[in-house]
């Protein structure tokens, strides 16, 4: 950003400097389309806590395990070595989205930060080559995308979505995946901030209580999950057998709290306390506004895991990050694919905020088969949907299946 857009008194600009100053910035941006950057050494206290870099490079089979149990996926191939060896895979291989565990966002740093920008997550593209295997040690570049507007009607903001593809390499330079995060921004000019909450989209929302008959048949879920009953597992999905339109059986999840907002963030987001979290936040402070109870500055992330931090960001509730929206969709993918399943990429939109207290149904339909470059590949629609019949993620998946005449060929060979 230059000396003299970066000194701009943004606050006090006409709506319409204000506009031109923001294309001026955009544009000074989008010069740098296609440049790669590495992250900040991890040895180097996170000035930015939008800039980040490895969170965990070497993958363990406790790691995998762990974040696992972060998506609430029993799966024994992600966690059991002698189930998972007598697989085809020969081990224990990590979930997709596993990527966001090894680092998540990029080194560009969610560039637009001015006054009267919200920024929000808009969900990722996840891109796999090869599976995450324990013993793999990574490091990641970031090639930057740029931002589009997209135009809406009706609104007193502009939207931006900006995008970054994040490369995953391991120890043999092999590339592993690519995470290509989107973020959208909404910026609105000085004159038209003022918005009544009546307007706001999510200005009668209240925390749903749930019937007995309600968490019933959430917990016979979960037992089911936990039984294996639902996971297709060793039982091979072949090809032929896929039946396009065909309904998936739906995945619980929540009633989503704390604990489980905390279980994502050990394993896949960058944790800091006291003094590291003053360093992530002192030169951004009008992004982690001040508390009125307290005084100090609330971490902008806290409102991912209370109500009161949500509020002061103008939510209702403290919302479930993008991310776990993610990993709980692909649950849904992976029982239903079987062992001999690979995701080759998923392709994710969050639609609504999906907010602590609500539960998820993570629903899917199978809507096509296709051969491409020799693969045979089936494309699944999967999406979360809360206790309110309400979709709040949304997600288009590739799954490599094998066919029949392959498996006879590998039989045959073993």
């Amino acid at each position: 950003m230059s000396e003299e857009i970066k000194g701009l008194d943004w606050d006090h600009l006409s709506d319409s400097d204000w506009n031109v100053e923001l294309d001026k910035l955009i544009a000074q941006f989008n010069e740098e389309r296609g440049s790669t950057k590495l992250p900040p050494p991890v040895h180097e206290l996170m000035d930015n806590e939008y800039e980040r870099g490895i969170n965990n490079s070497l993958v363990t089979e406790d790691l995998v395990r762990h974040y696992a149990d972060a998506i609430g996926d029993p799966n024994p191939i992600w966690r059991n070595r002698s189930y998972a060896t007598g697989t085809r895979w020969g081990g224990i291989i990590a979930p997709p989205t596993f990527e966001s565990c090894i680092s998540f966002g990029s080194s560009f740093g969610g560039r637009l930060r001015v006054p009267g920008v919200a920024r929000l997550a808009a969900g990722n593209k996840h891109d796999y080559f090869k599976p995450f295997r324990p013993g793999d040690d990574f490091h990641v570049f970031d090639l930057y995308g740029g931002f589009e507007e997209k135009k809406v009607e009706g609104k007193p903001y502009r939207m931006f979505i900006e995008s970054v593809p994040r490369y995953f390499v391991n120890q043999r330079d092999e590339t592993i995946a690519i995470a290509t995060g989107r973020n959208i921004y909404m910026a609105t000019p000085p004159g038209k901030r003022k918005v009544k909450r009546e307007t706001s989209m999510y200005h009668d929302k209240k925390r749903h209580h749930f019937s007995q008959e309600e968490l019933d048949a959430i917990h016979r879920d979960f037992d089911e999950q936990i039984a294996g009953t639902k996971r297709r597992g060793a039982q091979t999905r072949y090809w032929e057998d896929v039946v396009e339109g065909e309904e998936i059986h739906p995945l619980a999840k929540g009633v989503y709290d704390v604990c489980d907002a905390c279980a994502r963030t050990v394993v896949s987001c960058y944790v800091y306390g006291f003094a590291i979290k003053w360093a992530a936040m002192r030169n951004h402070l009008h992004h982690h506004p001040q508390d009125p109870e307290t005084g100090e500055h609330r971490f902008r992330r806290d409102w991912h895991y209370d109500d009161h931090a949500a509020q002061i960001f103008g939510a209702p509730y403290a919302n479930v990050a993008g991310i776990h929206n993610e990993m709980m969709l692909v649950h849904l993918v992976t029982d239903w694919m079987g062992d001999d399943g690979f995701v080759k990429s998923m392709d994710s939109q969050d639609r609504r905020m999906n907010f602590l207290g609500d539960a998820t149904w993570v629903k899917g339909r199978v809507e096509r088969k296709f051969v491409e470059d020799g693969e045979h590949l089936v494309e699944v629609n999967v999406w979360g949907e809360n206790q309110d019949g309400v979709t709040h993620t949304i997600s288009k998946v590739t799954v490599k299946l094998v066919t029949k005449a392959e498996w006879n060929r590998s039989a045959v060979k073993r």
